[in-house]
């Protein structure tokens, strides 16, 4: 093959190259329409509404509770309905809907925190035009933990009366919960060794030291056995009021105070302090 033909067969290659490379590599995925692309107060002016037209949430959407957990992720909360008393004139566009919300931290002893405003779904006027349904995006960010409370309140042109729906929004930390279950388990398994190492030093003539007595309890497997079942039972309990309190962490040292109170409560505290203190 003469040099000619070998440098037309390695341009055509390297054009081949060229023009194919772009669908051998993978293109990224069209990304997720938003689905809240509306902020507060973005309504568009109207005109005003030749007869007046009262709104009023739906049952379902008059009060809303959202629990984020531990999460702070963006959470949806979707359909909520507010109903006309009479049909929505044909003038009223979902761009001239107004939204307006303030969603705060509740609590005397915490410091005042706004939630992050809101975003919400273009508004969808029903067919018959005697609704209004939108969804609501919820970005906490990095908001400490606690209960939120405030309104959302739906408006629009003159003549059009505003109708609000409540929102509360509870947001929790899991790592204080950790940490304290932590401290406050290994505080009952002190416990339960300081109760078991002075019933054997009651039953000796001739006791060993404190050392000697702390350690008799661990050689025995039975005890192993039973305190590792009463030490999980005491877990149970202790993530029952974290589960059960969807602000958990708000409280600081409460919380704290109220893993501990459990764990005793769990592994029959008041009991065994009693049979150590002395008659």
């Amino acid at each position: 093959m003469s040099a000619h033909a070998v440098s037309r067969l390695a341009v055509g290659w390297f054009v081949g190259v060229l023009v194919c490379a772009p669908l051998l590599v993978p293109q990224p995925a069209t990304g997720a329409t938003n689905p809240c692309p509306r902020h507060l107060n973005d309504g568009t002016t109207g005109t005003a509404l030749s007869s007046p037209i009262a709104l009023t949430p739906s049952s379902s959407s008059a009060q809303r509770i959202v629990n984020l957990g531990t999460s702070r992720v963006t959470k949806v909360v979707r359909e909520l309905v507010f109903t006309a008393d009479k049909p929505l004139p044909d003038s009223l566009t979902p761009q001239q809907l107004n939204f307006d919300a303030l969603v705060s931290r509740a609590g005397d002893t915490l410091e005042s925190t706004d939630f992050p405003d809101p975003t919400f779904s273009e508004p969808r006027i029903s067919q018959d035009r005697q609704s209004i349904t939108f969804d609501i995006c919820l970005n906490p960010g990095s908001i400490p933990p606690g209960k939120y409370v405030g309104a959302v309140t739906l408006s629009g042109p003159p003549g059009l009366s505003a109708a609000s729906v409540s929102l509360t929004v509870n947001a929790k930390v899991a790592l204080p919960f950790y940490v304290g279950s932590a401290v406050a388990l290994l505080a009952a398994l002190l416990l339960l060794i300081l109760k078991d190492a002075a019933a054997f030093r009651g039953k000796q003539a001739n006791p060993p030291g404190w050392g000697g007595s702390f350690l008799h309890p661990l050689k025995d497997p039975v005890w192993w056995a039973t305190t590792v079942f009463a030490v999980v039972a005491a877990f149970g309990a202790l993530y029952a009021v974290y589960a059960g309190n969807p602000a958990w962490g708000s409280g600081g040292f409460s919380d704290i105070a109220a893993l501990l109170g459990a764990t005793f409560a769990a592994i029959g505290g008041q009991t065994i302090i009693s049979t150590l203190t002395p008659s």
